[in-house]
């Protein structure tokens, strides 16, 4: 697992992209919501996460599933230092 954030630049997120990540499967056992999230996370940058959260919130999906590990993502976040932003996204109300 990624220590830390990377920055993303540059890749355009449509509608599209953004659905198609929603129909992400796992492959190990994990929550597919939570590798949904982990996935985006890890490729998206701030203002396209916070669109595909927005995204994710309304099609009912769980926000807080876990890994194998029973970590949510917004827990794994909270020790990385450049993500701060994708965890206050994944802590809205």
């Amino acid at each position: 697992m990624k220590r830390d954030k990377k920055r993303v630049e540059g890749e355009v997120w449509g509608e599209a992209h953004l659905e198609d990540y929603l129909n992400f499967t796992t492959y190990d056992g994990t929550d597919p919501d939570f590798h949904c999230l982990y996935r985006a996370y890890t490729r998206m940058n701030e203002e396209t996460f916070e669109r595909f959260v927005t995204l994710f919130r309304e099609r009912g999906r769980n926000l807080n599933a876990t890994n194998l590990e029973g970590q949510t993502l917004a827990d794994i976040l909270q020790d990385h230092t450049q993500a701060q932003a994708y965890r206050d996204e994944l802590l809205k109300g």
